[in-house]
């Protein structure tokens, strides 16, 4: 049978999820198409069946013409190898597929767009768009403000049920805050209200103004018996996996993914701020951490006059020369100004410290002009000192470490696609001890593995605040 969504009944229970080819199982997938949450997260473990019931989901309101539905993924790729393919066997005969614009049309006039947001601020993009049902798959893949942002779409005048849709697994750069949101205050199931106060979000009553309800519901590949019978080995292979990705993959295991976070500190509604333009008067300075296979991340700061430091503008590539990145580098360290006879006003740096590589180092001095001082490399003394300015200050309120949302001036489609964090602000997200806090030694320093911005964000605290004290020159050129 076709779906059949009916037109100004939100209630979930008004419409039958299956189609002739198609039925959900019994049990979460069920669950999920049933609820009429107004936020859904469908996660755990790989193979549960979770992609084809977002497909499915954002069937529910085709008969309505004003109907318009959204699926995204992080990457271009990422949703053609799945939800779009897969959207043509269950959508096939029922709507029309606009190859140009990713949409399916459907006879009523409804809409179901696949989309895919790389950029942090690529949300602005549907600034003034309108979308009865959002939704994410492999919701851990983006960040919390472009899930926040989209939220803020989820909107209709025709009467139809709003709701957001995710579904994901274990692991990625969104792990920590879909873990917060969706998994630490949720049991399984179990559907609670919340409200956005003071930027946090409190739990409420059912029935309190201005609140929206969550809902958690965990998935197994046990609960996929379409894949299993399909394809008998896959649990096998799931199994073969390292102990931590089997646990995640296998078990839906939350807990084992980012287990002993660096900075804990750090929560992206405080830490991370709409840019604002660089007063004059504060001092700026760049940090560099070299590589290649590795990114090459060089970071512009600005103290302000209360001593909060703000990462205003990043590079944060891999397979990059030193010699092709020293004359972008100041290209780009220019105010945005002008002086008065038109020409651009150049940035006044107050030091730019780097990592202790002197080839490279020479590299930016010599050929480019860019005069570098050696890093602080005591990674535990540099750590406690960022973990303090991540904290919100006592007398303040404030932290005193702020990234610019969008800072990041270039995205590396390479480490996108290998899942890898893309600039210092997903990096912190997952710069994690080998284990848990409990049992570690005071000397354990974190794994040596997508730090390369937690490494120049620790070298210009740790400037920062030899300067404050008068220990600049003598550590800064021994590079203790």
């Amino acid at each position: 049978m076709v779906v059949e969504a009916a037109i100004d009944t939100p209630a979930a229970a008004s419409w039958e999820p299956s189609l002739d080819a198609w039925t959900p199982h019994a049990g979460p997938q069920w669950a999920f198409l049933e609820s009429d949450a107004d936020e859904i997260l469908y996660g755990g473990a790989a193979g549960g069946g979770k992609s084809e019931a977002l497909l499915i989901e954002a069937m529910r309101d085709i008969a309505h013409p004003e109907y318009r539905g959204i699926l995204f993924r992080r990457t271009y790729p990422e949703l053609s190898m799945s939800l779009i393919d897969r959207s043509r066997d269950l959508y096939g005969g029922r709507g029309r597929y606009n190859e140009a614009q990713h949409t399916w049309v459907f006879p009523s006039g409804a809409r179901i767009v696949f989309a895919h947001i790389q950029r942090e601020l690529d949300v602005k993009r549907y600034q003034s768009a309108a979308f009865a049902f959002i939704g994410f798959d492999e919701l851990t893949s983006f960040t919390q403000y472009q899930y926040e942002y989209m939220a803020s779409r989820n909107r209709n005048t025709a009467r139809l049920f709003n709701r957001i849709r995710s579904a994901t697994n274990p692991g990625g750069v969104g792990h920590s805050w879909v873990k917060t949101r969706f998994i630490d205050r949720l049991e399984p199931h179990r559907v609670k209200w919340f409200v956005r106060r003071r930027g946090a979000d409190v739990e409420v009553e059912e029935g309190t103004p201005n609140a929206r309800s969550r809902q958690f519901i965990p998935a197994k590949v046990s609960d996929n018996p379409s894949l299993t019978d399909a394809d008998p080995g896959y649990v096998a292979r799931l199994e073969a996996l390292p102990e931590k990705e089997a646990q995640m993959l296998l078990e839906g295991r939350w807990d084992v993914a980012f287990e002993g976070l660096v900075y804990s500190e750090f929560d992206s509604m405080r830490n991370v701020i709409d840019p604002i333009p660089i007063p004059k008067e504060w001092m700026r300075f760049r940090a560099v951490d070299f590589g290649y296979n590795n990114p090459f991340v060089c970071q512009w700061w600005a103290l302000s006059p209360d001593d909060e430091l703000h990462l205003y503008r990043e590079l944060y590539v891999s397979h990059r020369l030193v010699s092709d990145l020293g004359p972008e580098i100041n290209r780009l360290s220019f105010t945005g100004e002008k002086d008065k006879e038109g020409e651009p006003i150049k940035e006044k740096i107050v030091a730019t410290v780097a990592d202790h590589d002197a080839e490279n180092r020479a590299e930016l001095e010599i050929k480019h002009g860019i005069k570098t001082v050696p890093a602080v490399k005591d990674i535990r003394e540099g750590i406690s000192r960022c973990s303090v300015r991540l904290r919100a200050d006592g007398t303040t309120g404030k932290p005193r470490i702020l990234f610019h949302r969008g800072a990041s001036v270039e995205l590396d489609r390479r480490m996108l696609a290998a899942g890898h964090p893309t600039s210092t602000q997903e990096e912190i997200q997952v710069y994690q001890y080998p284990g848990p806090k409990e049992g570690r030694s005071p000397d354990e320093v974190p794994i040596d593995l997508h730090n390369h911005g937690m490494d120049a964000m620790r070298y210009m605290v740790q400037l920062v605040e030899h300067m404050k004290t008068g220990r600049t020159r003598a550590r800064h050129e021994e590079g203790l």
